[in-house]
């Protein structure tokens, strides 16, 4: 499965000079954990990096930083991690595991922005085939079944009864 498949095109970004509580406020506006950093540069936006919800709470709440006054692009991971949207799965998986992020940018042919694809975006996605590969053993086993005429219905009864302490020995060894 390609990663163009399942990351998400709709990207929100932020301009480098916004304050970190207008980036809280874009989040919750469009329901987002992480936004794109851009700065105007000489082919129009330019991606810098991105901010998450998690570098909101854990850079900011947690030192006591005031949000009106930090500027998003000091916060923002600079190191893009991103694969093109061509990509199988487990490219993206290796590349997140390599550069320790929990969101990849995915980019056409011409590294244009396209999309972005989060670690649950790819967990649901792995879940999924994981629940298709289960439903293939199910099958088998149905199919099997029902060509099975000769099974009973009922087990037989088996009865739990104490085994003498010899015999409970050697049914272990």
């Amino acid at each position: 499965m390609k990663i163009g498949s399942i990351c998400t095109r709709r990207i929100v970004t932020i301009d480098r000079e916004s304050s970190l509580a207008d980036a809280a406020g874009l989040m919750r506006e469009h329901h987002v954990g992480a936004l794109v950093v851009t700065a105007e540069g000489a082919g129009g936006h330019q991606v810098l990096g991105v901010v998450t919800d998690r570098d909101l709470v854990i850079d900011v709440l947690a030192r006591g930083l005031d949000a009106e006054e930090v500027r998003v692009g000091s916060l923002a991971n600079k190191t893009v991690t991103s694969v093109f949207e061509n990509e199988e799965i487990d490219s993206a998986i290796a590349a997140m595991q390599e550069s320790g992020v929990r969101r990849l940018l995915v980019s056409d042919g011409q590294r244009r922005l396209v999309g972005i694809s989060s670690f649950d975006d790819l967990l649901v996605a792995c879940a999924a085939q994981m629940g298709a590969l289960a439903q293939v053993i199910h099958s088998g086993v149905q199919r099997e079944m029902a060509h099975t005429s000769a099974m009973p219905d009922v087990p037989p009864l088996l009865l739990l009864g104490v085994l003498p302490q010899t015999e409970r020995e050697d049914a272990v060894a």
